[in-house]
Formats: C-alpha cells, sequence, structure tokens
C-alpha cells in the first residue's frame, strides 16, 4: 500500500495532477483527463497538393488503384481532338484537343490557344455534347472558334487544316458509344419517370 501510494504522489508531483485524478488513475479509470477550459486545438485541413510538392513526390494514377470501377475507365488518350459546343456561341462547335483523362472526365483545351491552358475545362463524356472530327460538316454545323481567340487568326480554316494534319482524332465508334449510352439512360430515365406517375398513388 505505501508503495502504491508513493507511486501515485509521485504522477501527482510530476504532471501537476488533482489528487480526484491521480485517484482516477490508481483505480485503472481509462478515461481522458479533462482539457483545461477555455483551450481548444483545430485540427488543420491535410493538403495532398502542399504536401506532393514539398516532399518532391508525385501522385499515382487512379489506374493504379483496383477499386476504381472499370466502366470509369475511358478509351480516350490526351491528344486526341474532337468537336465539342462551344460555350461562347450557342448551337456552334470547335475542335478542342484531350489534355488529360480521369475516369470519364476529360480535360480540353480549344484549338488555337496553344500551351495557354487558363481556358482549359472539364467534361464528362456521359453527358457532353461530343463529337468525332468531321461531324460538324457532315451534320450541317457551324465551326466556330470561342470569342476569346477568334482575332488570333485571320483564317481559321487554313489553321484548322494545319492542326489536324497527322494529329491523333477520338474514333468515331467510341463517340457513338458515348451517345448510345446517353440515349439509353435518357430513355430509362423517361420510363422511370412514366412510371412513377402511373404508380404513385394519390395524395
Amino acid at each position: 500500500m505505501e508503495t502504491r501510494a508513493s507511486f501515485i504522489a509521485t504522477m501527482q508531483e510530476t504532471q501537476h495532477l488533482s489528487p480526484e485524478k491521480g485517484q482516477s488513475l490508481a483505480n485503472g479509470s481509462m478515461e481522458q483527463f479533462d482539457s483545461d477550459e477555455g483551450s481548444s486545438i483545430e485540427d488543420a485541413d491535410f493538403n495532398w497538393d502542399e504536401f506532393l510538392e514539398e516532399t518532391g513526390a508525385s501522385a499515382a494514377p487512379h489506374t493504379s488503384f483496383k477499386h476504381v470501377e472499370i466502366s470509369l475507365q475511358s478509351s480516350f488518350q490526351p491528344g486526341m481532338k474532337l468537336e465539342v459546343a462551344n460555350k461562347s456561341n450557342p448551337d456552334t462547335y470547335w475542335v478542342a484537343t484531350i489534355i488529360t483523362t480521369c475516369g470519364q472526365l476529360l480535360l480540353l483545351r480549344y484549338c488555337g490557344y496553344g500551351d495557354d491552358r487558363r481556358a482549359d475545362f472539364w467534361c464528362d463524356v456521359m453527358t457532353a455534347d461530343l463529337h468525332p472530327v468531321g461531324w460538324c460538316t457532315q451534320n450541317n454545323k457551324v465551326l466556330m472558334p470561342p470569342d476569346a481567340i477568334k482575332e488570333k487568326y485571320m483564317d481559321w480554316t487554313e489553321f484548322l487544316i494545319h492542326d489536324l494534319t497527322g494529329a491523333r482524332t477520338a474514333p468515331a465508334n467510341l463517340l457513338e458509344g458515348v451517345c448510345i449510352r446517353l440515349q439509353f439512360l435518357s430513355d430509362t430515365a423517361s420510363r422511370c419517370a412514366c412510371c412513377s406517375s402511373v404508380c404513385s398513388p394519390d395524395v
């Protein structure tokens, strides 16, 4: 008993514990000691980008993780070109280059921006208005460069011919597959909405 009391006294002196908390320790209690009133420490959010930059490391590609669904692995490759809706001019389209891919997401850059990435934008292949190069000509759609670079070149036709020469274009069958999936999802949603309206009981 004397040894136990001596141990408690020592703990109280070294850790400045109150007798009550020392007694709690002696009884084998696993309860945490109360923090000082008014003190609080907020956990800072961890920033992966800053961590990678500080350590000189690079992020592993999403394909390295087995839990990534195969359905999200797209066949689009960086450098491929396609025709996409022009955000600055409704009902018109322009050629864009795939900068990078992340599952079903594509990072695109309108042709004519060169190495300027400030206007790069993400789009979802399942919902974006994407088409193979040549689709506008075949369907009488207008190809028009974005307003921000419209004055950059005098002859955009000549620019496109030069830019597309030897370039890789997104396969038509790949983009047609996207359109088929979109149509399927649209039809499915319509049927579900119809079924819901028929089956829902009157309130």
